[in-house]
């Protein structure tokens, strides 16, 4: 299985995040510390990601300077064209993940318990978040998604102008990526955790006339390479409430085939899709062999309302990020599994509710969607912020 893209005229990027290391699989903070290493289910899933990355051909390869990328880096262009020397991979600090020194190597679970606030504002809050550094001459605070983000604009603005019309592989980590996509569409630090990147995530941005401000995402978070396809794990515990989203229209029969065959085996508790003959057809396709799910078909107009009730009656707020911190919040989520719905709309309405998770307007163009593709947001609680798990996923 390869990649499969629509041929652009545009300047195109292939957004990587390295594979599993070591600080991924026990759960603890890494940041830009250089410890972490590449475990072998990372190795295992980076050769998996090179075979899907065969079919295109790269002008230039962009990494990390930390060494979990830059392994990932070099063991791609191995894969892809082991005839080039890694050598030519451009190795940059600029690329390098959020700073959260005082955490490095601290286990998530330890920062949440013993740093409460400092967490919370971080998940809920990133853009206000301050972190306290002791230097050597004098203590010193820093914003570690600020500078990050100003960071990576400078990145962008520096070798987009580069590689006009051409096509570039980029390898970095979890919250880089998050800052690559977010700068390259508008996206303010404040929604910082609202995209979820897996380690080895692929992600597509366009830029059409080669400017920062013509980015567009075309895909986010594939991760069918190394076999998650759409059952990718949660950022969060697998609690509230996940929608996996397919846009309505005409679709071949093949590819409508392929969705069917990819969910069979997820649970699938509800589905809501519009009272139109093309989601009619799609919502009984998928759900032949999900006979116990509650199907609920809507009027466009009334769309929006019905998938906002839904998360409502589980206790989550469409934008958790700006809900006041409260030990004793009610949290339904917390003592219920996870639900999944099915939604299967125009894309328009689909835009509707990926748009605001991000901070961005639904009619913003710079979110593409395609027909015979699954796009999935998980609303974890109503404590953290909904996030954007994959879009336009095959």
């Amino acid at each position: 299985m390869q990649l499969n893209l629509e041929k652009c005229q545009s300047t195109r990027v292939i957004l990587v995040r390295h594979g599993q290391s070591t600080y991924n699989n026990l759960g603890l903070y890494q940041g830009s510390s250089n410890e972490s290493v590449l475990t072998e289910v990372g190795r295992r899933d980076i050769r998996q990601a090179g075979d899907f990355l065969k079919g295109l051909k790269f002008d230039a390869i962009y990494s990390s300077s930390l060494k979990r990328a830059r392994d990932t880096a070099e063991e791609i262009l191995q894969a892809i064209a082991p005839e080039i020397d890694s050598s030519t991979i451009h190795i940059t600090p600029q690329l390098r993940e959020t700073d959260l020194p005082n955490w490095h190597g601290l286990s998530f679970q330890y920062v949440r318990e013993n740093f409460p606030e400092a967490y919370y504002t971080w998940k809920n809050r990133p853009h206000e978040f301050c972190m306290e550094v002791d230097r050597v001459s004098s203590p010193s605070s820093f914003y570690p998604a600020i500078d990050l983000y100003k960071r990576i604009r400078q990145f962008w603005q520096e070798i987009l102008p580069l590689h006009l019309g051409q096509t570039l592989l980029i390898v970095a980590h979890g919250g880089t990526n998050r800052a690559l996509i977010s700068t390259a569409l508008g996206i303010k630090p404040d929604h910082y955790h609202c995209i979820q990147q897996s380690n080895c995530g692929i992600n597509v941005l366009d830029f059409a006339d080669g400017s920062l401000d013509s980015g567009r995402l075309s895909a986010m978070n594939l991760t069918a390479q190394t076999g998650d396809r759409f059952l990718l794990k949660l950022s969060s515990a697998s609690e509230g409430l996940r929608l996996l989203m397919v846009p309505s229209g005409t679709i071949e029969l093949e590819k409508i085939e392929k969705l069917t065959n990819s969910l069979k085996d997820i649970t699938i508790n509800f589905s809501i899709n519009e009272h139109i003959d093309d989601a009619q057809v799609i919502t009984e396709q998928i759900l032949q062999h999900h006979r116990q799910t509650v199907q609920l078909e809507v009027l466009q107009r009334d769309f929006s309302k019905v998938w906002q009730k839904a998360i409502e009656t589980r206790g989550l707020m469409a934008k958790p990020a700006i809900a006041q911190r409260s030990v004793s919040s009610r949290n339904i989520a917390t003592h219920q599994p996870l639900v999944t719905g099915l939604v299967v709309a125009n894309d328009t309405a689909i835009k509707s509710m990926i748009a605001p998770i991000l901070g961005m307007n639904a009619s913003n163009k710079r979110l593409h969607l395609q027909s015979g593709t699954i796009s999935c947001i998980h609303y974890p609680s109503s404590q953290l912020p909904p996030i954007l798990q994959t879009m336009n996923n095959k």
